[in-house]
């Protein structure tokens, strides 16, 4: 069996940013309609979503690189300097992130508090 190229791998590369990028745009739908309709924690909980997905959209790269390492493909030194890499290439990344993870901590804070 032959190692897929580099160019299967961008196309590969490609489809998973399209589903990860419409996958964050449903959830934001999804965020908008349970907003309009009331339910916050739901809101909250979907929007969060949608930012770790659109901030997994440009962090493709280093989850290639981590499961290169599961397969011992690339070294610990090699993944840090990745993820250096994509820090400063894409500073906006980190940020979403971040306020996805507020985000779903939100939405879990209300539900625990009994709020829709």
């Amino acid at each position: 069996m032959k190692p897929p190229s580099n160019s299967e791998a961008t196309a590969q590369e490609r489809l998973w940013r399209g589903l990860l990028f419409w996958f964050s745009a449903a959830l934001g739908a999804f965020a908008l309609v349970d907003l309009d309709s009331g339910r916050l924690a739901d809101a909250a909980g979907d929007a969060g979503v949608s930012c770790l997905m659109l901030s997994l959209v440009s962090q493709f790269p280093m989850v290639r690189a981590i499961v290169g390492a599961a397969s011992r493909r690339a070294s610990p030194a090699r993944l840090q300097e990745e993820a250096e890499r994509l820090r400063r290439v894409h500073p906006w990344s980190e940020r979403i992130a971040a306020a996805g993870w507020v985000l779903l901590f939100g939405s879990l804070l209300l539900r625990a508090l009994g709020i829709d």
